[in-house]
């Protein structure tokens, strides 16, 4: 091999070094900016995350305020459920004793008529059913129903007659 032809071959081999390490550096290079883009992206989802803490922490905070109105709205629907359930009992209670009373003045309409020398028998069945009862209407209201004397308004045991 004639000199010359090393010395080519020598200044080949160090381009061909120089090419290497260029491009090994820009590898390098283009690796480093990648990385320093990530941590910036990382840096910035971590200042979004924090922003959103806050945003977070507010949601967080409504709806156990939202949940709190809930609970007190439940108690108040209790209370006043059992209200109305004690309402209802002593409108029962009520209902059960006007009853007793409504029968109690029936009874007592009866006694008299049965004591009363003006009140016919033909009015009373055998069956114990009293007929003028069902003259004097549903309600039992001797004032709105026809008497047994004849006059609209009146009523055998009514001492106005």
């Amino acid at each position: 091999m004639s000199r010359n032809t090393v010395i080519w071959i020598i200044v080949a081999v160090v381009v061909v070094l120089i090419v290497l390490a260029l491009l090994s550096a820009a590898m390098k290079k283009g690796a480093q900016k990648k990385q320093d883009r990530r941590r910036d992206e990382a840096d910035d989802m971590r200042g979004q995350a924090a922003s959103q803490e806050r945003t977070v922490r507010g949601h967080e905070a409504e709806a156990a305020e939202q949940e709190a109105l809930a609970r007190q709205a439940r108690a108040e629907s209790d209370r006043q459920a059992a209200t109305a359930d004690k309402l209802q009992l002593q409108a029962d209670e009520r209902g059960e004793h006007a009853a007793g009373k409504r029968t109690e003045q029936h009874e007592r309409l009866r006694a008299a008529d049965d004591i009363d020398p003006d009140v016919p028998d033909r009015d009373r069945r055998e069956d114990g059913h009293d007929d003028r009862a069902d003259r004097r209407g549903a309600e039992g209201d001797p004032e709105r129903s026809e008497g047994t004397r004849g006059r609209a308004g009146s009523h055998p045991t009514d001492p106005n007659n």
